[in-house]
């Protein structure tokens, strides 16, 4: 018997059955956003070609030394924007509770490394502090990185976090009903 899925903002979706409790957090951006992100793969590739022919072409060592270094640069960061861009088209964040257990899964799609916890060592369930005034809270905060996590918790004394870019107020919502179900399903 499952009841009618429970929305908190645009991103959090809530569904409960009668053995589990299901939460789960989408990373869609708005569409600018994700033009934005689609322009950059596209400047950022045609660098990497500018970089891969000078590294192929050119004679003299030391500048083709230079365009492979560069090269190699440009291959991570391509590899983190498209990256970006995945967890913005299709990732979730998925919190699943039952009895006694709790699994934590950040999914690109239906994949993704699922993490599972015992809820009875699970500690220091909050929000995380951050300084506003932070360059590096805005830079977490900002729409083309995967970063930006509100709760975390404590787990035989290893701090998890979750909740990706989340506003405050459904932070503290998602927070209550976290809360609720680590005490629900606790053994």
């Amino acid at each position: 018997m499952n009841s009618q899925p429970i929305f908190i903002g645009k991103r959090i979706r809530i569904e409960r059955s009668k053995e589990e409790l299901k939460i789960s957090i989408g990373q869609q951006i708005e569409r600018w956003q994700e033009a934005l992100l689609y322009a950059w793969i596209l400047a950022w590739t045609f660098c990497g070609g500018v970089f891969i022919f000078y590294a192929v072409t050119t004679q003299v060592p030391s500048e083709r030394m230079f365009f492979g270094v560069s090269a190699g640069l440009w291959a991570y960061f391509f590899y983190r924007i498209v990256k970006v861009l995945l967890w913005r088209k299709m990732g979730r964040e998925i919190l699943t509770f039952s009895k006694g257990k709790m699994q934590l899964q950040m999914a690109f799609g239906n994949r993704g490394k699922k993490e599972n916890f015992d809820l009875s060592k699970v500690s220091q369930l909050g929000l995380v502090k951050q300084d506003s005034n932070s360059f590096f809270y805005f830079l977490d905060d900002s729409f083309w990185i995967m970063g930006g996590d509100r709760l975390g918790f404590s787990h035989k004394g290893i701090k998890y976090r979750f909740g990706k870019q989340l506003s405050v107020k459904d932070a503290q919502q998602l927070l209550r009903s976290v809360d609720s179900a680590v005490k629900g399903y606790s053994a």
